[in-house]
C-alpha cells in the first residue's frame, strides 16, 4: 500500500513539474539557442505571449473573477435591471413601442450618446431592451457557434478564449502588412466581452489606433471574468443567456441609435415576439451581432452595403449555422429554403398599417424614424396616455415600477385615441379663442401657443367603460394630474398618497349628497327643501332671492342651489354623510385653528371635500355601474392599463386596491331618486326650455336622444375667495347606450391650487360643455357606430327670465 502512495505522490511531483519542464525545453533549445540566430528573439516573444495568454485564462481570470465578485457584482446586476425597456401595446394588441428612457422614474438612465463625467463616476450612454422571458434555443445556439465555440470549455473557461488570445499576434502582423502601419490585430472577443462593450460603450472602430484599441481590450479582458462569473453563478448559465438575449446590438436605424436585443429587435425587423420567431429567423438575429441590420433605406451607397450586409448575413452566416446545427436533413433543408427567401432583401421595420397611417397623418414629421425607433414611435402614437401610464405603475409599485413590469397593454386604441386628441387640440383652440380675454395672459387654453413662459391650463379628459377601462385620454401637461396632485406623491418612494390629496371638486360632491339623500329612502323629486334664499316668484326656475321658500328637490340639483342641499344633506346625519365621503375615497377640508371642522354635509354640497380627478371618476363609473344593474361588481378606478407583462411571472407585486361596489354605496331603493336627481342639470325644463346647470348639453338628455338609454351629468367650477377667480371648472358623468354600452367620464379644466387662478368668471358651462359635448359625440360614434358629423361650438344660453315662473316645470325624463 504505501508503494503505491509513493507511486501516485511521484507522478503528482511530475505532473506538477511537467509544465516548468516544458518551459525549460522551450528556452533552452528555442529562446536562447543560439543557433537560430535573430529568429531566437522572435520565438522568445512568442514563448512569453503564451505564457502570459495561460496566465490570464487560467490563473488572473478566475481570480479576477472572484474578487470581482464582491466589488462589482452588485453594480452588474443593476446595470441589467437599468437597461430594461417596457414594452406598450394597445387595445387592438398592437406594439406601439417602448417608454422613452426620459420617463423612468428612477433617473438613472444616460439617454444620450455620450458618456458624462459625474466626478468619481462616469455614466455611459445606456440602450433600452425589452427583456425576454424564454430565450429562443436556436437563437442561442447560432449566437454560441459564431461568437464564443468554446463557452464553458477547456479553453475558455472563465470568459476569456485561449485560441482568440493567442491568434491576435499573427492578426496583427497580417493587418500590418496589409495597411503598411502598426494595426492590432483582432482576437476571439467572448461573449462575456462583447458584455462590456455594452455596459461601458467600448465597440471597436475603424479610426481607433493600436494604443486605444489594446487599451479596450485590456478593459474588456480585465471585466469579462467578471461578468462571466455573475452569469454563470452555480453552473447555470440562464443568466448568461438572457444578457445575451437582451443585451446585443442586432440592428441599426439608419441615421438613429442601435436597437439592442432579440425581443426588441424581433418586433421591429420582423414585426412578431421571439417566441414567435422561425428557426430561419432566429439565425438570422444571431448572425447580426457584430454586423447588425441596417434598417431604412438612405443614400445610393448607404443602400448597397446595407443590401450586401443582408445578404452576407442569410447567406453565409445563418446559412452556417443551419448547415452545421441542425441534424434534421428534411428540417435543415426547410430553414435553408426559408433563408434563400430572404435573401431577395432587407426587410423594412414592421408596423401595423393603421398605426402608421395615423403616424403620416397626426405626426408627419416623426412618422419615417418612427418605423424603426420604438421610442419615436410610442412618444407619437400616445403623446398624454404614456405619462398617465407611467403614473399609474407608480402608483403601484412606485418609482421601482421598472423592475417588476416588463410590457403592458393598454385600454386604447392608439389611433383612435391619437384622432381624438386632435380633435380635444382643435376644441380647446376654438374655446381660447372665443374666451381669451377672460384667461389670465399668464395661461392659454390653445396647445398651439403653449410654451415654457406661457404654460397651458391643465385640461384633463377621461372615459371609461363600465368596467372601469379608459377608453379616451386626453391631458395637457406632463404630471398625469388625473391621477392626482404632485404634492401628493412621495418624492422618496414615487407612491401616491391619496391622504394628502387637496384639489377640491366643486359641485361634483353633490353626486354624494344625492346619494346620502337618496339613501333614507324618504325622498322624490317633488321633495321640498328649504331655501333661504329663494326668489319670490319663479321657484320652478334657477332664479334666486332673499325669501324663505320651499324648492323641489329636483330644482335643487338641476340648478345646483347650495342652500337646500346643505339643509337636506345635514338631516341626513354628519356620521352617514361622513362614512360616504371615507368609503368613496374622498378627502375632508382640514380643521380649522380653533380645532372645528366643516361638517361633512357642508363639504360635499360645497364641493370643499377633495379627490384626484381619477376618483371623481370613479365616483362616477360607481353611480353608472348601480343604475345600470352592475352593482355587484366591485369597480376598480378607472385604468390605463388592461393587462401587465411581469418581468418575474410568480412576483406580481402588490395587488392594486381601491375597488368600490357599488351597492354597499347606493341603496337598491335609492336608485331611482339618484338617476332623477343627478339627470336634472341636463334634462330640467321650464316652458320647454332647458334650465338645469348643463342646459347646453340638453341635447344629450336620454329622453330626447334617440339610441341614449341614460344620462346623468354634475357640473362645478372651484374659484378662491375671490368668487370671480376660476380655479377649476369640472364635469363628471355617465350614460348608457340603447345597446347597452355605457360609459363614466371626467372633464377638469383648470390649475387645481387656489393659489394659481387662471381665468376671470370663467364657469364649467363655458369650457368645460364644448368638451364633454365633443367626448360624448365620441362615445357615440364608438358605441352605436355612426358617423361623426362636425357640431358648431356650443353657444351659451342667457338665463330664464323670472317671466316663466308661473309656467308649470317639467322633467323630460322622470
Amino acid at each position: 500500500m504505501l508503494v503505491v502512495f509513493r507511486v501516485l505522490l511521484r507522478a503528482l511531483e511530475l505532473l506538477a513539474l511537467l509544465p516548468f519542464r516544458i518551459l525549460h525545453l522551450l528556452l533552452d533549445r528555442v529562446a536562447f539557442n543560439p543557433r537560430l540566430g535573430p529568429l531566437r528573439y522572435v520565438a522568445g516573444a512568442g514563448i512569453f505571449y503564451v505564457c502570459l495568454a495561460v496566465l490570464l485564462v487560467y490563473v488572473l481570470a478566475p481570480i479576477r473573477g472572484a474578487v470581482g465578485h464582491y466589488t462589482l457584482g452588485p453594480k452588474l446586476h443593476y446595470d441589467a435591471e437599468r437597461w430594461l425597456a417596457t414594452a406598450i401595446y394597445d387595445a387592438r394588441g398592437s406594439f406601439v413601442g417602448t417608454f422613452d428612457p426620459r420617463l423612468d422614474s428612477l433617473r438613472d438612465v444616460n439617454y444620450s450618446s455620450e458618456a458624462i463625467d459625474l466626478g468619481d463616476y462616469v455614466a455611459n450612454p445606456d440602450h433600452k431592451s425589452i427583456p425576454v422571458r424564454e430565450v429562443p434555443e436556436h437563437y442561442w445556439q447560432c449566437l454560441v457557434y459564431h461568437e464564443d465555440r468554446n463557452l464553458g470549455g477547456l479553453l475558455n473557461p472563465f470568459g476569456i478564449d485561449l485560441p482568440g488570445v493567442l491568434k491576435i499576434p499573427l492578426s496583427t502582423v497580417r493587418r500590418s502588412i496589409a495597411a503598411k502601419r502598426l494595426v492590432l490585430g483582432v482576437g476571439g472577443s467572448t461573449l462575456a466581452m462583447q458584455f462590456v462593450r455594452v455596459i461601458y460603450k467600448t465597440p471597436p472602430h475603424a479610426g481607433e489606433g493600436a494604443l486605444l484599441k489594446l487599451k479596450r481590450k485590456l478593459g474588456e479582458w480585465w471585466l469579462a471574468p467578471v461578468v462571466y462569473r455573475e452569469l454563470t453563478d452555480g453552473g447555470r448559465n440562464e443568466a448568461l443567456k438572457q444578457w445575451a438575449a437582451n443585451h446585443l446590438w442586432l440592428a441599426q436605424r439608419t441615421g438613429g441609435a442601435p436597437l439592442h436585443g432579440i425581443e426588441l429587435t424581433s418586433r421591429i425587423v420582423f414585426g412578431k415576439e421571439a417566441a414567435d420567431l422561425s428557426i430561419a429567423e432566429q439565425f438570422v438575429l444571431a448572425s447580426a451581432v457584430n454586423r447588425p441590420i441596417i434598417l431604412l433605406e438612405g443614400s445610393e451607397r448607404l443602400n448597397a452595403v446595407r443590401l450586401d450586409r443582408w445578404r452576407y448575413l442569410i447567406e453565409v452566416r445563418a446559412r452556417t449555422c443551419a448547415e452545421k446545427l441542425i441534424s434534421d436533413e428534411a428540417l435543415q433543408k426547410e430553414v435553408v429554403f426559408e433563408l434563400v427567401a430572404m435573401a431577395a432583401g432587407p426587410p423594412d421595420p414592421k408596423i401595423k398599417p393603421r398605426l402608421q397611417d395615423a403616424l403620416d397623418k397626426y405626426a408627419p414629421s416623426l412618422a419615417l424614424p418612427a418605423q424603426a425607433n420604438p421610442i419615436v414611435r410610442a412618444n407619437a402614437l400616445m403623446p398624454a396616455a404614456r405619462y398617465g401610464i407611467r403614473e399609474e405603475m407608480k402608483q403601484r409599485y412606485g418609482f421601482g415600477w421598472r423592475e417588476h413590469v416588463r410590457g403592458i397593454t393598454t385600454t386604447i386604441d392608439a389611433v383612435k385615441n391619437l384622432a381624438f386628441g386632435e380633435r380635444m387640440r382643435t376644441r380647446l383652440s376654438e374655446i381660447d379663442a372665443r374666451y381669451g380675454d377672460k384667461i389670465d395672459a399668464a395661461y392659454t387654453l390653445d396647445p398651439a401657443k403653449a410654451s415654457d413662459e406661457r404654460p397651458s391650463t391643465g385640461v384633463i379628459i377621461a372615459a371609461a367603460n363600465a368596467s372601469g377601462e379608459i377608453v379616451r385620454y386626453f391631458e395637457q401637461g406632463e404630471n398625469a394630474a388625473y391621477f392626482g396632485s404632485p404634492f401628493a406623491r412621495e418624492t422618496a418612494t414615487g407612491y401616491y398618497d391619496s391622504g394628502r390629496e387637496s384639489r377640491m371638486v366643486a359641485s361634483t360632491g353633490k353626486i354624494i349628497a344625492a346619494i346620502a339623500i337618496a339613501n333614507t329612502l324618504r325622498d322624490t323629486p317633488q321633495s321640498l327643501y328649504l331655501d333661504t334664499q329663494a326668489p319670490a316668484r319663479g321657484l320652478e326656475t334657477c332664479a334666486r332671492g332673499g325669501e324663505r321658500h320651499g324648492r323641489r328637490a329636483l330644482v335643487a340639483f338641476a340648478c345646483s342651489l347650495n342652500g337646500p342641499l346643505m339643509t337636506r344633506t345635514a338631516q341626513v346625519g354628519q356620521a352617514r354623510v361622513k362614512r360616504l365621503i371615507d368609503e368613496l375615497g374622498f378627502n375632508m377640508p382640514p380643521v380649522n385653528a380653533d380645532g372645528s371642522g366643516t361638517p361633512p354635509s357642508t363639504a360635499v354640497v360645497l364641493g370643499q371635500v377633495a379627490a384626484a380627478p381619477r376618483r371623481v371618476h370613479q365616483l362616477a363609473g360607481v353611480v353608472l355601474a348601480s343604475l345600470i344593474g352592475r352593482g355587484a361588481t366591485p369597480l376598480p378606478e378607472p385604468t390605463l392599463i388592461k393587462r401587465y407583462d411581469f418581468t418575474n411571472l410568480e412576483d406580481h407585486g402588490p395587488e392594486t386596491s381601491g375597488k368600490i361596489t357599488p351597492d354597499k354605496i347606493i341603496r337598491t331603493g335609492g336608485r331611482t331618486l339618484v338617476r332623477a336627481l343627478l339627470q336634472a342639470p341636463l334634462c330640467y325644463e321650464v316652458a320647454g326650455k332647458p334650465t338645469g346647470t348643463l342646459k347646453d348639453l340638453s341635447a344629450w338628455c336620454a329622453a330626447r336622444r334617440p339610441g341614449l338609454k341614460l344620462h346623468f351629468a354634475k357640473t362645478g367650477t372651484q374659484v378662491t375667495e375671490d368668487v370671480d377667480a376660476t380655479v377649476d371648472a369640472w364635469i363628471a358623468g355617465g350614460l348608457q347606450f340603447a345597446n347597452g354600452a355605457a360609459y363614466s367620464y371626467v372633464v377638469v379644466v383648470g390649475t387645481g391650487s387656489a393659489g394659481a387662478p387662471w381665468a376671470r368668471n370663467l364657469h364649467a358651462a363655458q369650457v368645460a360643455v364644448p368638451l364633454v359635448d365633443a367626448l360624448l359625440t365620441e362615445l357615440e360614434v364608438e358605441a352605436l357606430g355612426r358617423k361623426r358629423a362636425p357640431s358648431p361650438p356650443t353657444k351659451a344660453k342667457p338665463p330664464a327670465s323670472a317671466s316663466t315662473s308661473k309656467k308649470q316645470a317639467k322633467l323630460a325624463a322622470d
